[in-house]
């Protein structure tokens, strides 16, 4: 099944003028494994860079259970480019799998892992990672830390309910975990959404409080070497000041 590329254009609130129309591409949940195809995985990096992003962002579950794939994968998305850097969250397999691990092979690439921690971007955007809410230690406290407010910020998580978390602040928030629900049946996809703790929100735009929230279906599998109704995404966002 081909990658599907989505174009968004959203407002973040309090984005300097300067800072519209800033390009973000948003990857999730590789799933490195015998049932995700490196090819795939490749395929998703060229896409990405291709559109010369300023900004590349991985929510995590780079891995799905096994630690001989953390170095391949590691070394797949160390061609990742952008303009302002490569930025992640780890996610739940992460965890399953050795986290302490991943985060070595993606820091020894030159991917920057934000564990409950921000950075400030160039004009004053700030990116902020949440840690896995479920096998890791979010820390919202932290991770907001030093942060006024009235910021312009992006925050990266992996499970999209935890973003309930974070509903008032205005923000865009970025998730997946969900794989779109990667086998789409009625009744069914939204039952298992609910089994890994997503609540309802599979795949798309969800508004929440003041947060708003983007989950993306991911690239890799996890169960079942297919995807039935749901394509893998490399999601592209345009940021724009809001009104």
């Amino acid at each position: 099944m081909r990658i599907r590329r989505t174009e968004h254009t959203v407002a973040l609130p309090y984005l300097p003028p300067g800072l519209s129309g800033l390009r973000v591409a948003h990857l999730t949940d590789l799933h490195r494994s015998r049932l995700t195809s490196d090819h795939v995985l490749r395929e998703a990096v060229a896409l990405a860079n291709a559109a010369e992003p300023d900004l590349t962002v991985i929510t995590g579950d780079f891995v799905s259970n096994d630690r001989n794939d953390i170095d391949p994968c590691a070394r797949i998305v160390c061609d990742l480019r952008a303009r302002l850097g490569v930025f992640a969250v780890l996610g739940n397999h992460d965890y399953y799998t050795d986290a302490p691990r991943v985060l070595h092979a993606l820091a020894h690439v030159g991917v920057k892992v934000l564990v409950n921690q921000s950075v400030c971007l160039e004009g004053g955007l700030h990116l902020v990672g949440l840690d896995e809410d479920r096998h890791g230690k979010p820390n919202l406290a932290h991770a907001f830390a030093g942060l006024p407010s009235q910021s312009p910020a992006l925050v990266l998580l992996h499970n999209p309910a935890f973003a309930e978390k974070i509903a008032d602040r205005a923000c865009v928030a970025l998730a997946g975990h969900t794989h779109g629900g990667q086998v789409r049946v009625p009744i069914l996809t939204a039952r298992e959404v609910r089994r890994i703790g997503a609540k309802h929100y599979r795949a798309g735009w969800f508004t929440l409080g003041k947060t708003r929230l983007y989950v993306n279906q991911g690239l890799g599998q996890v169960g079942l070497p297919l995807r039935l109704f749901c394509h893998p995404e490399v999601a592209f966002l345009t940021l724009v000041s809001a009104p």
